[in-house]
C-alpha cells in the first residue's frame, strides 16, 4: 500500500469517527439529560428498571443480529447476497420477538419484579423494528459513508432523547426511556430509507444466506460471550441484591460507559470496514492498529482519570445527594472502563483478518472467571464496591489479552505498544496532579464549582503536557482531523 493511500485510509478513519462521534454525542447529551432528570424525578427502587433495560437491550440485540451486518461489510459488493441478508435478518428479528414475548415470565422471576415482564416485550419489538435499516446501515459503514450515517444516527438519538424527556416530565416514570428507545429506532428507519437508495429485492438464495452465516455466526458467538461479560453484573445484581442497588450501580455504570465505552465502540465501527480494506497487507494493518491505539488512549486516559477524580462533585451537581452511594463505584467503573479502552480495538483487527474466534476465546476465558467472581461479590460480602473491584481486576486481565493477542498475529514488538500508550499517560499525570490540586483547594466549594474548575484545570494541564513533551505528536493529530475534515 502506498503512502497516499495509507493516508487517505487515516483520513477517512478520523472524517468517519468525528461524523459518527457527532451524531451519537449529539443525540447522546439529550439522553444525558434525560438521565439526569429520572435520577431527579424517580425513587432509586424505580431507577432499577433501568437496569433492566440496560442488560436485556445489550444482550438481546446482539443475538438477533446473527453477525449478518457485519457479514455484508466484509463480503465483497454482491446485490443478491444482500437482498438475502436483508429477509434473513427479518426472519431471525421476528423469531426473536415472539421468543422474547413468551419467555418474559421467566424473566420477571429472575429479577424477581413483575416490571421486568413487559420491559422486556415491548423492548422485543425493537428487534424486527431494527431489522427494516440494518442492511442500509451496513452498506454506508461498508462504503465509509460516516456523513450520510450522520442523519439517522442523530435523528435517533434525538427521538429518543427528546421524547424520553417529555415523558418523564409528565409522569411515565422509567417507562419513558423504554417508549423513547422505540420511537428513535422507528425515526431513524424512516430517515435512512429516505436516504439510501438500495432496496431489497424479493429473492432470497439459500447458498447466500449460509455464506453469511458462516462469516456472521462465530460473530454472534464472540458478541453473544462479550455482551454478557458487560451484561452479567446487571443480572446479578437485580437478582440477588435489590432494585435498588441495580439503580446505584446503572447510575454509576452509565456516565463512564457512555463517555467512554461507547467512543470506543464508535471507532470500532469505522475501524472495521477500513481493516478490511488493508486486511491483505500485514505492514499497513499493524500500522493502523498501533496509531488506533494511540489516539483511542489519547481520548480516553483523560476522560477515566477525570470521572474517577470528580465523580463526587459530578454526581452531587448532576444527580443531587440521593445518589451519594454512586461515587466510589462510579470512580471504580471508570477505571474499569480507561482499562478496557486499551484493547478494545485489537477485536477489529481479529475480525477483518477473518480470525473472529480469537476474541470468542478470549472472551469464554474471562466469562469463565468473572460470572463466579460476580456471584461471589453479589452473595458473599453483597457489596457492590466488591462488583467494582471484580470489574477493575477483569478489564486487566482483558486488557492484557486482547493486547497480547494483537503482538503475536501482527508480529508487533512490545516496545511499540508501551510507546504508544505513553504519552497519554503522561499527560494523564499532569491531569491527575492538577484536578488533585483543586479537590485539595476546593472543600467548601459547590460542587458545580468544583466540577467546572476541575475540569478546566485537569483538560488545560493534560493538553499542556502533550504539547511540551510530544509536541509533533499534537501537531500532526491536529493536522490530521482538519484534513480529514475536508472534503476529498
Amino acid at each position: 500500500m502506498t503512502l497516499s493511500s495509507e493516508s487517505n485510509l487515516s483520513h477517512a478513519t478520523v472524517r468517519g469517527a468525528v461524523w459518527v462521534y457527532a451524531a451519537y454525542y449529539s443525540g447522546k447529551l439529550v439522553v444525558f439529560l434525560a438521565t439526569a432528570i429520572l435520577a431527579r424525578v424517580l425513587t432509586r427502587d424505580d431507577f432499577g428498571v433501568v437496569g433492566y433495560v440496560i442488560s436485556l437491550l445489550g444482550i438481546l440485540d446482539i443475538i438477533s443480529d446473527l453477525g449478518i451486518g457485519a457479514a455484508v461489510v466484509y463480503y465483497r459488493d454482491d446485490k443478491h447476497i444482500i437482498s438475502t441478508a436483508f429477509w434473513l435478518g427479518l426472519v431471525v428479528t421476528i423469531t426473536m420477538c415472539i421468543s422474547v414475548w413468551v419467555a418474559a415470565p421467566l424473566i420477571g422471576l429472575f429479577f424477581n419484579d413483575p416490571r421486568a415482564v413487559w420491559v422486556a416485550r415491548i423492548l422485543a419489538l425493537n428487534f424486527p423494528l431494527s431489522a427494516l435499516g440494518s442492511i442500509q446501515q451496513s452498506l454506508l459503514i461498508k462504503q465509509l459513508a460516516f456523513n450520510r450515517m450522520f442523519i439517522p444516527d442523530f435523528v435517533r438519538a434525538m427521538s429518543k432523547g427528546l421524547l424520553s424527556i417529555t415523558l418523564a416530565l409528565i409522569g411515565f416514570g422509567p417507562w419513558s426511556l423504554v417508549t423513547g428507545h422505540l420511537f428513535g429506532t422507528l425515526m431513524a428507519v424512516l430517515v435512512i430509507w429516505r436516504i439510501v437508495p438500495w432496496r431489497p429485492t424479493f429473492e432470497f438464495i439459500a447458498e447466500k444466506a449460509r455464506s453469511l452465516l458462516r462469516f456472521g455466526l462465530p460473530l454472534v458467538g464472540v458478541n453473544s460471550i462479550g455482551v454478557l461479560v458487560l451484561n452479567v453484573d446487571y443480572l446479578l445484581v437485580g437478582r440477588y441484591l435489590s432494585t435498588e442497588a441495580l439503580g446505584v450501580y446503572t447510575l454509576a455504570f452509565r456516565i463512564p460507559e457512555l463517555v467512554i465505552l461507547q467512543f470506543c465502540d464508535i471507532v470500532a465501527q469505522v475501524i472495521f470496514p477500513v481493516f478490511t480494506k488493508i486486511r491483505d497487507d500485514s505492514s499497513a494493518l499493524y500500522k493502523g492498529f498501533i496509531e488506533t491505539i494511540r489516539h483511542v488512549a489519547l481520548i480516553t486516559v483523560p476522560l477515566g482519570l477525570g470521572m474517577m477524580w470528580l465523580s463526587d462533585a459530578f454526581v452531587q451537581a448532576l444527580f443531587t445527594d440521593k445518589w451519594i452511594d454512586a461515587v466510589p463505584l462510579m470512580r471504580m467503573i471508570s477505571v474499569y472502563a480507561l482499562l478496557l479502552s486499551l484493547g478494545f480495538n485489537a477485536g477489529d483487527v481479529y475480525k477483518a483478518s477473518g480470525k473472529p474466534g480469537i476474541l470468542t476465546r478470549i472472551s469464554f476465558f474471562k466469562a469463565i472467571i468473572l460470572i463466579p467472581a460476580l456471584y461471589w461479590a453479589v452473595t458473599v460480602p453483597r457489596s457492590l464496591i466488591a462488583v467494582g473491584w471484580v470489574q477493575v481486576s477483569i478489564a486487566i486481565l482483558g486488557t492484557v489479552l486482547n493486547l497480547g493477542f494483537a503482538v503475536k498475529m501482527l508480529n508487533a514488538p512490545i516496545r511499540d505498544m508501551v510507546n504508544a500508550f505513553q504519552p497519554s499517560f503522561i499527560a494523564g499525570a499532569g491531569l491527575s496532579l492538577a484536578v488533585a490540586g483543586v479537590l485539595f483547594v476546593s472543600e467548601t466549594w459547590s460542587p458545580w464549582l468544583t466540577l467546572i474548575v476541575g475540569t478546566l484545570a485537569g483538560g488545560a494541564a493534560y493538553l499542556c503536557v502533550l504539547y511540551i513533551f510530544y509536541r509533533d505528536l499534537s501537531l500532526n493529530a491536529v493536522a490530521v482531523l482538519f484534513a480529514a475534515l475536508k472534503r476529498e
